[in-house]
């Protein structure tokens, strides 16, 4: 009987081509995105999941309060880790670490820049990254030892065995290699090219040892594991108020615990608190690519029903020769699982032809991967469930028809039939506009922060990571790139124009509250900093050698002068701890953070000593290829233990938009995929209508209807459930875009053309899809459409 029922199935698709084409590329293309979209999620979901003992590792986070402004950091105090290791008998394993920062390994004549991180021994026990060679008790016990990825030993030593051997560090230490660790995995938080103690950092930096007691300055990341049974949110209210209790001058401060499970997915706070994260947009595409989905169904459901009076004489014999329903109702079902089937297959050609083309969308790391079952499983049962949403409600429709009526030929379709295909339609169109809405105001929020005035100008901004050797050889370095006639200006920071990394609370002045909470972001700079990197004055100047007094100058942000209440501010001083300063400028607010939130109060403090990084302001005549070419032997000289490596600024503050541009791209596709697959069913739809009225369409045109008489009336009826579709939708994306604005606090305003547009863009659409149908109905022969008469 299911042979028969294969048979039949696989007949009725060859006879009926054109709609069976529409159902299976309609089905086939919703189901490639919706697996797309679950491979992604559960690439995502599957972040830090690797950890034995991930249920137990928790990063210690600090709730803060200042300018009135609840926010929460990752950096917390060095004296925390043996306070934690000493005095918490809850606490199994803890480490500091460092963040991923960039460092120069040179070994023999190769030098190379990786990335690493500073730990403490009880890290490769406490975290899953398993250890190919060396003693885990032992590879960082020594201050002077290093730890290689397996890669990294791979680009260093070949073949050779690295254990033993030895690497220069910053051009400065040398370390021995005790151990190699595996790679760490695409989806770990934690990344590194080596791990190194963080008793090494202590021993050679006189800032970190005089902050060994000092619970008011934060700088790195404490991380524990606790022991089996102990509840993290007990112990976060235990050891919430251990700032405060060590050092009483801080106020409004509250440690917690930040699961190592919602380390990827829930890492966003407002006023303290958890409100999501990457979560949101994995929920988001995870509903969209459900509803995706459902509009391929819907497209089937639609022609399926459609066809009826086709069929209706096929069931009504079925029927009266003994079929029974449920009879019926498998044949139906098994049509409908076999164009789902066929749909799959196709689908797994769409998936692997579409994964190389979604990589810049957050799907690098997505793989296809034919040897593992579980996905299978996930693909199968997408299609299982697919081919029964299609096919059950068909399946239950046609099976319900009364032979005595179909075997007469009096068969009509009920208005019930009608009303639910024109309710189809109108959700699929309701889901498209929505996501077309959707798509359009992603993009003006992404914009509306672009065009934001950053304060200064990123464009032709070249910023080089400062090593010791450049520091120590920065006076003969600058006048030599200076002439070598490319670049306008050239300064060094101790931050980078796209990250704060200070933020101070010991400022002062005459008429600051001294029981108010206050903080105000830092940068460290030399001469040339303003002319270098654009900033645009208000008031006053900038840093000038000409003014001996000006190694004590600062110059403030808009919104650091609005804090302090100055009104003639230039001239007036103000303390940093101990050091008075002077008020020589005021700029306009600089974006350095995030350019989606209110620009923080910024001080702009002279330091001609410390930098991180180097700036060089590239002549506009400059010509860039030449110009990196003559300026990398002056690197290499005075830095030659580092490789010569560069960024733009304007492409490093770009990177801050990385999310919300794959959010839009990715929504546009979708949007653009849900219209397109709405516009199939409509496409079957009105070549269904127009083969069902072609008699009435030939006495129209015997009576002298027009083409544009002929198109109207077949229009007209998909228009107007376009426009319900579009009616319904605005509210719905109104209320939904609201909500998503709303973790901005710079956001556009939405505008109600948006609405208007997007519905008008779907009304146009459907009518260019319905107008070919109708207007070769217009322009058919009435002769021959009437020629059985």
């Amino acid at each position: 009987m299911l042979k028969t029922y294969f048979k039949i199935a696989w007949r009725n698709l060859w006879i009926n081509k054109g709609l069976s084409f529409i159902n299976i590329f309609g089905l086939a293309t919703g189901m490639a995105f919706t697996m797309l979209i679950g491979l992604w999620i559960k690439y995502e979901m599957s972040f830090d999941s690797f950890h034995k003992n991930g249920d137990r590792i928790a990063l210690i986070q600090k709730n803060i309060l200042f300018n009135n402004n609840k926010s929460t950091q990752e950096a917390t105090q060095l004296p925390l880790y043996d306070e934690l290791k000493n005095n918490y008998p809850e606490v199994k394993g803890a480490t500091r670490m460092s963040w991923n920062e960039s460092h120069s390994l040179v070994v023999g004549n190769s030098k190379f820049n990786k990335n690493g991180r500073y730990v403490d021994p009880d890290f490769l026990g406490m975290f899953s990254f398993p250890l190919l060679k060396g003693n885990i008790a032992t590879v960082l016990t020594d201050p002077n030892s290093i730890v290689l990825t397996e890669s990294l030993a791979s680009t260093l030593f070949g073949r050779e065995d690295p254990i033993g051997k030895t690497i220069k560090l910053d051009n400065q230490h040398i370390v021995l290699v005790t151990g190699v660790v595996q790679n760490a995995p695409k989806n770990s938080t934690i990344d590194f090219d080596f791990l190194a103690p963080y008793q090494f950092l202590i021993n050679e930096s006189e800032w970190i040892r005089g902050n060994k007691t000092n619970w008011n300055n934060n700088f790195l990341m404490n991380l524990v594991e606790l022991q089996p049974g102990v509840s993290m949110a007990d112990f976060s209210k235990k050891i919430g108020p251990l700032s405060i209790q060590k050092d009483n001058r801080l106020k409004n401060q509250t440690l917690f615990l930040h699961p190592l499970s919602k380390w990827h997915l829930y890492n966003d706070y407002k006023n303290w608190i958890n409100v999501g994260g990457k979560i949101d947009y994995v929920r988001l595409f995870g509903i969209i690519g459900i509803f995706v989905l459902l509009i391929a169904c819907i497209n089937f459901m639609n022609l399926s029903t459609a066809r009826a009076e086709k069929r209706a004489k096929e069931i009504g014999i079925r029927k009266s020769v003994g079929s029974l329903r449920m009879q019926l109702v498998t044949q139906f079902l098994t049509e409908s699982m076999l164009t789902t089937f066929l749909a799959f297959v196709l689908s797994i050609g769409i998936i692997r032809l579409l994964l190389p083309c979604l990589r810049d969308l957050g799907f690098e790391n997505v793989r296809f991967e034919f040897s593992n079952a579980f996905l299978w499983a996930f693909v199968f049962l997408v299609c299982i469930l697919t081919g029964l949403i299609a096919g059950s409600y068909p399946a239950l429709y046609l099976s319900s028809f009364l032979p005595v009526r179909t075997l007469k030929g009096v068969f009509r379709q009920g208005k019930g039939a009608a009303t639910f295909r024109k309710v189809l339609v109108v959700s699929q169109f309701t889901i498209s506009i929505v996501l077309i809405i959707s798509t359009i105001i992603v993009f003006q929020q992404i914009n509306h922060a672009k065009s934001r005035s950053l304060g200064y100008n990123p464009n032709n901004l070249i910023s080089v990571n400062c090593s010791d050797d450049l520091t120590k050889n920065y006076t003969v370095l600058k006048q030599e790139l200076l002439n070598s006639g490319y670049f306008e200006s050239v300064t060094k920071a101790v931050t980078s124009m796209t990250n704060i990394s200070n933020t101070w609370s010991d400022f002062s002045w005459s008429g600051k509250d001294a029981n108010a909470d206050i903080a105000l972001d830092a940068i460290m700079a030399d001469w040339d900093f303003e002319k270098t990197v654009g900033l645009k004055f208000k008031a006053g100047r900038p840093f000038s050698i000409d003014y001996k007094t000006d190694s004590n100058a600062v110059i403030l942000n808009a919104a650091a002068l609005k804090l302090i209440g100055y009104k003639d501010p230039i001239g007036k001083t103000m303390k940093s701890g101990g050091r008075v300063v002077t008020i020589v400028g005021i700029v306009e607010d600089v974006v350095i953070s995030d350019p989606f939130k209110p620009v923080y109060p910024l001080a702009i403090l002279f330091n001609g000593n410390q930098a991180n990084n180097i700036f060089l302001r590239l002549k506009s005549t400059s010509d860039l290829k030449t110009s990196l070419s003559a300026i990398q032997p002056i690197f290499d000289k005075h830095n030659p233990s580092f490789p010569f490596e560069y960024s733009f600024v304007d492409e490093e503050f770009g990177k801050k938009f990385t999310m919300e541009n794959q959010v839009g791209k990715l929504a546009s596709i979708l949007a653009g995929l849900a219209i397109f697959i709405s516009c199939l069913g409509l496409f079957g739809l009105a070549l269904f209508m127009a083969e069902r009225r072609t008699k009435e369409i030939g006495i129209r045109k015997v009576l002298g209807a027009s083409v544009a008489n002929i198109w109207t009336l077949l229009s007209r009826e998909f228009v107007w459930l376009v426009l319900l579709g579009s009616f319904i939708a605005s509210p719905l994306a109104f209320w939904l875009m609201k909500s998503w604005l709303q973790k901005y606090e710079y956001r556009v305003d939405i505008n109600w053309w948006v609405f208007a547009g997007a519905g008008m863009l779907a009304v146009v659409i459907a009518l260019l899809t319905v107008s070919s149908q109708a207007i070769k109905a217009g322009v058919a022969n009435p002769v021959k459409s009437l020629r059985s008469e």
